[in-house]
């Protein structure tokens, strides 16, 4: 009787969430249905996931459907943890086995071997052939007879069978990304520690094969430890406008409490270069700062931006589609949270003023600002989809464009 009210409930859970899921699942091709039954089958085998607050299960279910995944403990994993407060939260984990298969249905790879390397297997690596690996484990042994995990690779070949890459890491390696985690101690990795070694080599490997998937891109970036917002971290960042992976950029943390509106201007874009031959930028004396600032009028929440009247070179217009779709698609990530999406937001604005034009750069600082003001609306509990799908509209009629890809409103 007991699993009948665990089924029964978890049951009712996925139903009142199915109109923010099923859009999701629909989109990667499978059914609302199958995720339906996979999650009841989870929460028979781990009733602890109930007790998770409803606000994380929808978040991260909607991250598992996105990623064209099911929580199969396979493919990926649901798991129950809780905070500093004592309130249980969900934390999804996509699997290597899931990592593959979609990889394999949408990134252009043939193959992905990926394992983790005992003591005493049998493995040989030349870095200059990397044709010549050769792992031969002993299968049939204990795990102390082979010996404790010393590493992992993971080769990928494509449709030729041909090797794309190769990537190899050692225990050490292992070890600072775990370490590098806010929660080192998290279920992922007291759980599941050999699965994420293998997942930490696959992912590292995936960023030096060409991956024009952004469902790819997007699953391979999910970060495996959960998020800590009081310490600053380690984070990976793709440029929006390049694709260009900023690797171990050093991040601030994103804070639960709301902060002051991005106030970023053209003139300010181009005063964010760090470095200018080949040394650190002085800070601006006080005066010249308090002047500057007083010929600015900063971007207040409460003022809905406008998509600026300017005309679009030809030439430019397929590179300022990708820009504005890439912005405007941050308000509609439902897989991240809002407070998740300003820390996006604030490394697009950094990254954007180097590849636009100058006419341009009104069009894509109105774009930051939109997505800045929806994300303000949307931590005041206040409506703002309808506003935001008025200004994709505007911009999809400035740029000339039948549709702008920025996601769903949930």
């Amino acid at each position: 009787m007991s699993n009948q009210i665990t089924v029964d409930s978890a049951a009712t859970l996925l139903d009142n969430i199915r109109a923010v899921v099923e859009p999701l699942v629909i989109d990667n091709g499978q059914t609302f249905d199958r995720l339906k039954s996979v999650f009841l089958i989870a929460v028979q085998q781990n009733p602890d996931i109930l007790k998770c607050s409803e606000e994380s299960l929808r978040r991260e279910i909607s991250k598992c459907a996105a990623d064209g995944l099911v929580p199969d403990s396979k493919e990926a994993v649901i798991l129950p943890y809780k905070n500093s407060s004592g309130v249980f939260l969900a934390n999804y984990q996509p699997m290597v086995m899931g990592i593959i298969k979609r990889m394999k249905e949408l990134g252009g790879v043939f193959s992905i071997a990926c394992s983790v390397v005992h003591k005493n297997d049998e493995f040989i690596y030349d870095e200059a052939d990397p044709d010549a690996l050769s792992h031969k484990p002993d299968r049939f042994a204990s795990i102390e007879e082979r010996g404790a995990i010393i590493g992992g690779y993971a080769v990928f070949r494509d449709n030729l069978r041909r090797v794309m890459h190769t990537e190899v890491m050692t225990m050490a390696d292992f070890e600072a990304v775990r370490k590098a985690s806010k929660a080192p101690n998290s279920p992922a990795w007291t759980i599941w520690p050999t699965e994420m070694y293998r997942k930490s080599v696959l992912r590292r490997g995936a960023k030096y094969i060409s991956i024009n998937n952004d469902k790819i891109r997007a699953l391979i970036e999910r970060q495996d430890e959960m998020f800590d917002y009081s310490q600053p971290r380690v984070a990976e960042r793709v440029n929006p406008f390049t694709g260009q992976v900023l690797e171990h950029e050093p991040a601030r943390s994103i804070s639960h409490q709301q902060s002051e509106a991005l106030t970023f201007t053209a003139s300010q874009a181009k005063e964010m270069q760090p470095i200018e031959n080949g040394q650190p930028v002085q800070e601006q004396s006080s005066k010249k700062a308090h002047a500057q600032k007083q010929k600015q009028e900063p971007v207040k929440t409460n003022v809905l931006p406008k998509v600026p009247d300017i005309s679009i070179a030809s030439e430019d217009k397929e590179k300022l589609v990708e820009a504005v779709e890439k912005v405007l698609a941050i308000a509609t990530d439902k897989t991240i949270s809002a407070e998740e999406r300003r820390g996006v937001l604030k490394e697009a604005a950094k990254n954007w003023q180097p590849h636009i034009p100058e006419y341009a750069k009104p069009l894509i600082k109105a774009c930051i600002d939109m997505v800045d003001w929806s994300i303000h609306k949307e931590i005041a509990g206040e409506p703002w989809t309808a506003d935001h799908a008025v200004f994709v509209h505007d911009a999809k009629e400035l740029l000339g464009v039948d549709k702008l890809k920025v996601g769903k409103y949930q």
